[in-house]
């Protein structure tokens, strides 16, 4: 009996630990209205109203709200182009508009200074709140960086 108890203890403790380690992070950037989940290890490095980003070894993440900045739907084209000219990527690998939950959006994947990187104009069609978020990360972290983007979602008024 002693044994069976020590085996479920050990068994349940085991399922436990690895769930705990790797477990996301739910955010919510009240002062914008915009939820998002961070990858398992990454850690907040600036979270002060006008910037959030959060990072680990092998990925980055930036987000700037710009408030009625530019609230109309075909100037996020060209705030992702400047973007983009902005960190001088070398190679493009993907660009289209995005619908994501509650945002309207353009975004474009690429290389920049040897890493994956994706730059994203979004809007909050509801409040008209716009966001500029990048994302650099190394090439096996790709999944978990387009997770993490595709888990915005835009809340609030």
């Amino acid at each position: 009996m002693k044994n069976t108890v020590l085996t479920v203890t050990f068994l349940a403790l085991a399922a436990i630990i690895p769930s705990t380690l790797s477990a996301q992070t739910q955010m919510v950037w009240d002062d914008w209205g915009l939820g998002f989940t961070l990858a398992p290890g990454m850690r907040i490095t600036e979270n002060n109203g006008e910037t959030f980003s959060a990072e680990r070894d092998d990925l980055h993440l930036s987000i700037t709200p710009v408030e009625d900045a530019w609230a109309y739907e075909e100037d996020l084209a060209n705030a992702v182009l400047i973007m983009m000219d902005a960190m001088e990527f070398e190679r493009i690998t993907d660009a289209d508009e995005m619908q994501l939950n509650d945002l309207y959006g353009y975004f474009i994947e690429g290389q920049s200074q040897g890493v994956q990187a994706v730059v994203m104009a979004l809007m909050d069609t509801a409040s008209h709140r716009n966001f500029l978020v990048t994302m650099v990360y190394l090439p096996e972290s790709r999944n978990q960086a387009i997770n993490l983007f595709k888990s915005m979602y835009a809340y609030g008024d």
